[in-house]
């Protein structure tokens, strides 16, 4: 077949999440994916609560369940604890292969390994030489997305996220360390898997070039006493800089349209949903998504939140000691939880 009445370009939980919704429909689907194999990508691989019930995920594909956290600044460290796990962790290759299982009972149709070469009003080319027509089309394509420049939009509100993965069994918690220092308004986090862990960092680039942060990331590992010499490099930025996900017939989900959050990074929970919410808006015009706009206003207060540490300057670091005080408060933990990993 070479017209559709939905091509998704991009296979991740967004992408596959949409294709799901559209398949309980009698609308031909069509998912491309770049990458030969589903699921992979550069994630610490951290769920919160609301993704691990929204997906209703085996507890057999989860590598931890955790309900506290150790957050540390150069001058204190806190464990935060709650009576529920809060966080967990999973391998994104194990992910998306769940996902792409339960689509594969479907008739959506898949392409891997193939590259979108050209978009055009219409129809999309893959590999300079094979057009594929649609009526809709869906950019679950990541922070670099293709769909996202044929529609003109520009990305400036960036994050440029970077960790290693290291094979080890050390790790049995997750930690967030706050050093000003090292990361400015960014932070690092030490996240564990089954047999190995995820041991990163973040920040914006118009403070701290990805060169700087690699740079102070590597002196930080350095002084924490954390071995990388077997673990693998990884870097992705990630875009927050939210302008639309519906431009007519063209729709944009995740990543794509900005969704993450500009202060976690975290975006798994709200590709899920723009996914099925786009998927729903396709079948039926008349259709208002309440849930984006319950994302958005959670995104915003995360903004608001780097916003205020980005303008600190020199009280960032008395900020971050001030935060490990009030950690020591259940008011506040309640809090921080509710709005971070809801």
């Amino acid at each position: 077949m070479n017209k559709y009445d939905v091509v998704i370009i991009g296979a991740g939980p967004g992408g596959l999440n949409c294709a799901l919704e559209l398949s309980k429909s009698n609308k031909t689907v069509l998912i491309v994916e770049q990458k030969k194999n589903i699921g992979p990508k550069v994630c610490a691989g951290g769920l919160t609560g609301q993704d691990l019930e929204y997906l209703n995920i085996p507890n057999k594909l989860l590598d931890f369940k955790l309900n506290q956290i150790t957050v540390k600044t150069p001058y204190q460290e806190k464990k935060v604890k709650m009576k529920k796990n809060f966080v967990y962790t999973i391998d994104r290759k194990r992910l998306g292969q769940w996902q792409l299982k339960k689509l594969k009972k479907t008739s959506v149709d898949i392409k891997t390994g193939v590259r979108v070469t050209k978009i055009e009003k219409n129809q999309i080319i893959l590999n300079n030489k094979e057009k594929i027509k649609y009526n809709s089309l869906v950019g679950a394509d990541g922070s670099n997305s293709r769909v996202r420049k044929y529609l003109g939009l520009k990305t400036e509100k960036i994050l440029c996220g970077m960790q290693y993965i290291i094979p080890t069994t050390k790790y049995k918690e997750l930690e967030l360390i706050l050093d000003s220092g090292f990361f400015h308004s960014g932070y690092a986090w030490i996240f564990p898997h089954k047999g190995y862990a995820s041991i990163g960092c973040c920040c914006n680039p118009d403070y701290l070039s990805g060169k700087k942060l690699r740079n102070n990331f590597e002196k930080w590992l350095k002084d924490s006493k954390i071995n990388i010499k077997k673990g693998e490099f990884q870097a992705h930025p990630i875009s927050y800089d939210y302008q639309g996900y519906k431009f007519g017939k063209t729709f944009l989900i995740g990543d794509a349209a900005g969704f993450a959050s500009g202060y976690t990074g975290e975006g798994m929970y709200y590709a899920l949903i723009s996914g099925e919410e786009v998927a729903k808006m396709i079948l039926n015009k008349r259709y208002k998504s309440k849930k984006i706009n319950e994302i958005l206003e959670l995104k915003k207060t995360h903004e608001n939140f780097l916003e205020l540490l980005e303008k600190s300057s020199f009280f960032r670091g008395i900020e971050y000691e001030i935060i490990i005080l009030l950690l020591k408060t259940r008011i506040f933990n309640k809090k921080l939880i509710k709005t971070f990993c809801p």
